[in-house]
């Protein structure tokens, strides 16, 4: 469960800000990362996306057209939806860290 997290991601996540993970890529060349976007209203969009190491390494990332797939996508309307999600993913706490300490470039 989310309380079982530590407290700086628990925090970063209900004030609003973006937590990823990365995961193993399904296609060789590509480096894929799960994405947990806080709503409104405590909701969360999930999206595990993949991308072309290309585009990463050359900074082409601007949109969702540039190297980028999405595999699967959730939403979830709480923070135990939430946990259940990335469990059934795959995800484990200590693999989620702030976006910005990361290569993820959405």
């Amino acid at each position: 469960m989310i309380d079982e997290w530590p407290l700086p991601l628990r925090t970063a996540l209900r004030r609003g800000r973006l937590i990823v993970a990365e995961v193993p890529a399904a296609v060789h060349g590509r480096r894929a990362w799960v994405a947990v976007y806080p709503l409104a209203g405590g909701a969360f969009n999930v999206l595990q996306r993949e991308f072309d190491n290309t585009y990463i390494d050359n900074d082409w990332c601007f949109g969702p057209d540039d190297g980028m797939t999405e595999a699967r996508s959730a939403q979830a309307g709480d923070e135990g939806q939430l946990s259940r999600i990335l469990v059934e993913w795959g995800v484990a706490a200590d693999q989620l860290t702030y976006a910005h300490r990361t290569d993820y470039p959405v």
